[in-house]
C-alpha cells in the first residue's frame, strides 16, 4: 500500500496508471500512424489519388463534426424538461 503511494506521486508514472494509461496512448499513436500511412498510399495513385485524399479528409472532417453535434443534441436530450414532456424535476406521482 506504501509502495503504492509513492510510485503514484512520481512524475511520469501518472500517465501509466489512470486513463488508460501509457498503452492507451500507443495505441492511438499506432492507428494514427495507419491512417497517414493509407493518405500517403492513396496520394501516390496516378491521376486521382490527390482528389481520393481530399474527399476522404473531407469525409472525416464531417463525421467529426455530425459525431460532435449528435453528441450535443443526445445531452441536451437527456436534461428534464427540455423536450417539453417533465417540467418539473422530480417523481411523477403515477
Amino acid at each position: 500500500m506504501i509502495g503504492s503511494a509513492v510510485v503514484a506521486r512520481l512524475p511520469g508514472v501518472r500517465l501509466a496508471l489512470g486513463g488508460g494509461g501509457l498503452l492507451h496512448f500507443i495505441i492511438r499513436l499506432i492507428i494514427w500512424r495507419e491512417i497517414f500511412r493509407l493518405f500517403r498510399y492513396l496520394w501516390r495513385i496516378p491521376t486521382f489519388g490527390p482528389y481520393l485524399c481530399v474527399l476522404l479528409g473531407l469525409v472525416i472532417i464531417g463525421l467529426v463534426i455530425w459525431q460532435q453535434r449528435w453528441r450535443a443534441n443526445r445531452n441536451q436530450r437527456g436534461q428534464p424538461g427540455s423536450n417539453g414532456h417533465q417540467s418539473s424535476s422530480g417523481p411523477r406521482d403515477w
